[in-house]
């Protein structure tokens, strides 16, 4: 991870939290900055086309 003031490449993470999205807490080894990042799942696009397919025929429902 680059840090977003210093454009360093030495960046460690500090603390996660777990969740539907993890949350992490991380410093920059060079100017001390600390920033949280998210992490969420990115739906796949097949598996969009097959949800909206099974919506069509009545098989899920939102």
């Amino acid at each position: 991870m680059i840090c977003p003031r210093c454009a360093n490449e030495k960046t460690s993470v500090k603390k996660t939290m777990k969740g539907f999205k993890n949350t992490r807490l991380r410093k920059c080894e060079k100017c001390g900055y600390v920033w949280l990042t998210e992490e969420k799942p990115v739906k796949d696009k097949e598996i969009i086309e097959y949800l909206e397919y099974l919506e069509d025929i009545g098989e899920f429902k939102k």
